[in-house]
């Protein structure tokens, strides 16, 4: 399994981010429709999982966020660099040990 963004609200299939802009990653609701300041996304242990200061890469890499503060919920970011991203990309965090499941079958 990857650590993957959600689903944008009123429909919209892309967002744009603007670098030095808040980005919060909210990991309580996977059902929640995000926008440009709010994502949901699958991995719900991530406040637990992340420090301030550390990287988390987002599509393939083509958008940095930095943590700014851990919340109850999630994580509270800061975009790093311009980007506009689709719907469902995958999260990666650098340095960091992901617990997710993992498949056995491929094993």
């Amino acid at each position: 399994p990857e650590i993957r963004t959600g689903f944008f609200a009123d429909g919209a299939k892309t967002i744009k981010l603007e670098r030095g802009q808040q980005l919060e990653l909210h990991s309580a609701d996977y059902s929640f429709k995000g926008n440009n300041k709010k994502l949901a996304i699958t991995y719900e242990a991530l406040p637990q999982t992340v420090k301030v200061g550390q990287t988390i890469r987002c599509a393939d890499g083509s958008l940095v966020l930095e943590v700014t503060k851990i919340l109850e919920d999630g994580v509270m970011t800061l975009v790093t660099n311009d980007c506009e991203i689709g719907e469902r990309k995958n999260m990666n965090l650098p340095g960091v040990i992901v617990d997710l499941p993992t498949d056995r079958k491929s094993v």
